[in-house]
């Protein structure tokens, strides 16, 4: 048996571990606390790219670029091409209203404006009948010809001072007689039956490379 002292020694001690019930924290549902002690250095984030990774990503970037160029360059001629007939053919155009104004004849016309100062160029007799100036140039010609002789397009002297469907057209054909025509081969050569490089006007308007 236990003497009455050691009996109140006894519950006082029960009595404070267990709490003011005399219950334990874990017979109460409370949440028993728990250290979190740090068994090793912490982690720090990684930020930004390894010296592999990025080297990586250039050499990505290099491939690409190497096989989208020659597809745009390819893409830009074929536009610049296309700009270029479209110049023509409004130019004919013009060319057709001027003989209608002018009795059904060509004008004479310098080939060459800075080197024959005798005749007008064919920007001085287009001008009046193009609402755009930008007519007179090609995209794919650099512009040192623009500006050295007012137009990128050289006009086919054969037919200065002609009757439109004269004997030079009437031989060869309207649809084959050259009016108007890039000064250089600025744009690929289409191949065999071509004007190498160049985009030509035609005497009835049409366009052709």
């Amino acid at each position: 048996m236990i003497p009455p002292k050691d009996r109140g020694r006894l519950r006082s001690h029960q009595g404070s571990s267990s709490g003011r019930d005399g219950r334990a924290p874990w017979d109460r549902g409370q949440p028993v606390r728990r250290s979190h002690a740090k068994t090793g250095p912490a982690r720090t984030r990684r930020s930004g790219f390894t010296l592999l990774e990025l080297l990586v990503v250039i050499a990505v970037i290099t491939l690409l670029a190497a096989l989208l160029l020659p597809i745009l360059s390819n893409a830009r001629r074929k536009a610049h091409r296309i700009s270029c007939k479209n110049n023509l053919g409004q130019l004919g155009k013009a060319m057709q209203m001027y003989t209608g104004e002018n009795g059904g004849r060509y004008p004479r016309l310098a080939v060459r404006p800075s080197m024959n100062s005798d005749y007008p160029g064919l920007r001085d007799a287009m001008i009046t009948y193009i609402k755009d100036q930008r007519l007179l140039r090609c995209p794919a010609e650099s512009g040192a010809l623009y500006h050295l002789e007012g137009t990128s397009y050289e006009w086919n002297g054969v037919l200065n001072g002609q009757p439109q469907d004269g004997f030079l057209e009437q031989m060869m054909g309207s649809t084959r007689t050259p009016m108007i025509y890039d000064y250089e081969s600025v744009h690929p050569d289409p191949g065999p039956g071509s004007y190498r490089g160049k985009n030509v006007v035609f005497c009835d308007g049409s366009v052709g490379e």
